[in-house]
């Protein structure tokens, strides 16, 4: 005989009771809060001095720059003084910018003194320029690359071997 079940009934759901705790573990509790509070505010505090460090950098940067561009503007205005004058203060002299030049090549030059007082040889040694240097994956690539190639005219070779021995009824 089926049972009817009635939806009108309340299901009724057992709380669990909570633990009670004592007043030294709910201070131990706080304690460890306000050190959990204390540590996790000096960590963020990090974190910040961190990120703000990385734009030091750059702000310092800028600075130059706009002293830069105001010390052009400013010759741009100015008409230059002529080499008698001299310049009103020593800091307009030590506050010009460097500007460091690319260093020249030196030849090696090699003389060789003949018998003869009259004639000097000037050899000059070259280096041969040497290929740029590739690096470990584009060496691999191109292997890769070889091999697939090879393996594919090796199966086109056999295919067409098989269609001729299969077309002669070999």
């Amino acid at each position: 005989m089926p049972r009817k079940i009635d939806l009108n009934t309340q299901v009724e759901t057992v709380v669990k009771p909570k633990r009670e705790i004592t007043d030294a573990q709910r201070e131990h509790l706080n304690k460890i809060r306000l050190l959990a509070m204390a540590k996790k505010a000096e960590l963020k505090e990090i974190t910040l001095k961190s990120k703000l460090a990385k734009t030091v950098p750059k702000q310092e940067l800028a600075k130059q720059y706009d002293n830069y561009v105001a010390q052009k503007a400013v010759q741009a205005v100015k008409p230059r003084p002529k080499k008698d004058i001299e310049p009103e203060s020593e800091e307009e002299e030590e506050e010009t910018i460097i500007v460091k030049k690319p260093k020249k090549k030196i030849k090696k030059k090699i003389i060789f003194e003949s018998e003869s007082e009259d004639e000097e040889a000037v050899v000059v040694h070259k280096k041969k320029p040497q290929p740029p240097k590739q690096p470990l994956e584009n060496l691999v690539y191109q292997s890769n690359k070889d091999q697939l190639y090879q393996r594919m005219v090796e199966e086109r070779i056999r295919h067409a071997m098989i269609g001729y021995g299969n077309s002669l009824g070999v």
